[in-house]
């Protein structure tokens, strides 16, 4: 059985273990998956922290959430989309993305949510850091995608149901 897009994908984030969480959304109907980053840190100072959309939180923790898009450029406009996401990866229509890309992704994750939640703390603890969010930067992941073995140049398709 080959594997798909979707099922590696699904693996890739059940076995991630670096900082934050991951989860993964499937859009059947728009060609689309939605890869989750989640942070959370204690606001162990009580700071009233309000967020891109104005909402209020004083609660103790501070859970922090940006996606990365997976879409098919066959059918799919990244501009409509581009400023409600970290990142847009696209895929070739039913021929799907290939695995050197993913994995050269999944290399890259822990490293960046690693340094977001950095500085998420540093937003948490430090007066002068006003702002915060996932800081995501095109020339390492492209570097991470070289640094794979060329064999995994193979493509996983996207699945058929």
């Amino acid at each position: 059985m080959k594997i798909t897009l979707l099922d590696y994908l699904a693996t890739q984030v059940a076995d991630y273990t670096g900082d934050g969480q991951l989860e993964l959304n499937w859009d059947k109907r728009e060609h689309v998956f939605e890869l989750i980053l989640n942070l959370t840190a204690q606001n162990q100072i009580g700071q009233t922290i309000a967020d891109a959309d104005g909402k209020v939180n004083a609660q103790n923790k501070i859970d922090f959430q940006d996606q990365i898009l997976f879409y098919d450029a066959t059918r799919l406009d990244p501009a409509t989309v581009a400023a409600d996401y970290l990142a847009l990866i696209p895929f070739d229509g039913k021929r799907g993305l290939t695995r050197q890309t993913l994995d050269g992704l999944f290399s890259y994750l822990p490293d960046l949510l690693a340094d977001g939640l950095s500085d998420l703390m540093d937003f948490l603890n430090e007066d002068t850091v006003t702002t915060f969010g996932l800081h995501w930067q095109p020339a390492v992941f492209q570097q991470r995608i070289a640094a794979q073995p060329a064999h995994l140049v193979e493509y996983l398709a996207y699945p058929r149901y």
